[in-house]
């Protein structure tokens, strides 16, 4: 954990009340590490006053759009995750409430039928896309999708699934260069196909960067800003997820098929398995 969350965790269980005042002052929505502000401070304090987490043990990664931590459920949490099959330690996920940049994420929620009307108050905006993460994720799952688990979601915060090992997170594509396998190149594009016909989404960011790697197995992650398939740039994001896709196992020596094909077998609901064409 870094000094500054360690810091930021520590005021949670701090006696002072200076959360419960009625009027919020400047400080409340000022950015701690650029990251956790007062305002989600006061929500994971919430959390672990219910039991539904017990401490946060680590930070996974920090990114422009929002910080990642690791945490511990408390009795409540448990027993929750029990039910979705879900062990300790899960993910935090806080989106940034100062840094997150309304004009990127625009065009991947309007042209959404999921929500046609939405405010463009920047708090608002920040909670409607933590909840379409929370319901993307929901979507994949429930379609056989390999993508971490939702708990639940809070505001600007996400709990979900750890994907990893003995409470050890599983590495991105990126940075396992003995996993750019034709194996593993097929089992990804079956993920964008079953993306695409049984949860009806494009992923629409899909890189090496958003794919975790457990035991050979390949997650999908980060999908606040995919979209179903009648968004008008649906085509268009689902291209560019093959493209980015292809690209990376063609430059580590994999023989790879015409973006052309696998579009077509995708968005055509082709009874042929990726597997089935290319080989």
């Amino acid at each position: 954990m870094k000094p500054d969350d360690k810091k930021i965790w520590e005021k949670l269980t701090d006696s002072n009340d200076r959360w419960r005042k009625k009027k919020k002052g400047k400080e409340d929505y000022q950015t701690i590490n650029a990251v956790i502000d007062a305002n989600t401070t006061k929500i994971l304090s919430n959390l672990q006053s219910k039991g539904i987490i017990d401490s946060i043990t680590g930070t996974i990664a920090s990114g422009k759009e929002s910080g990642v931590f690791l945490a511990t459920l408390g009795p409540k949490g448990k027993l929750i995750c029990e039910d979705l099959s879900i062990e300790s330690p899960i993910v935090i996920k806080v989106f940034r409430t100062s840094t997150l940049n309304f004009r990127s994420i625009e065009k991947y929620i309007s042209g959404d039928i999921r929500f046609k009307k939405y405010s463009k108050k920047t708090r608002n905006v920040i909670k409607l896309w933590v909840e379409k993460e929370y319901r993307n994720l929901s979507r994949s799952t429930l379609a056989g999708v390999n993508v971490p688990k939702p708990i639940l979601v809070k505001n600007n915060v996400l709990l979900m699934e750890l994907i990893g090992t003995n409470g050890i997170p599983s590495p991105l594509l990126r940075i396992t260069p003995d996993e750019a396998t034709e194996i593993m190149m097929i089992t990804i594009l079956d993920q964008i196909r079953r993306l695409y016909q049984k949860a009806d989404l494009i992923h629409a960011d899909l890189s090496p960067y958003n794919i975790v790697v457990k035991e050979s197995i390949p997650f999908l992650i980060d999908m606040s800003q995919s979209v179903i398939s009648s968004h008008p740039r649906a085509e268009e994001f689902l291209e560019r997820d093959l493209n980015n896709i292809l690209f990376y196992f063609s430059k580590r020596g994999v023989d790879t098929p015409e973006t052309e094909i696998i579009f077509e077998n995708i968005v055509n609901n082709s009874p042929d398995s990726v597997k089935e064409i290319i080989l």
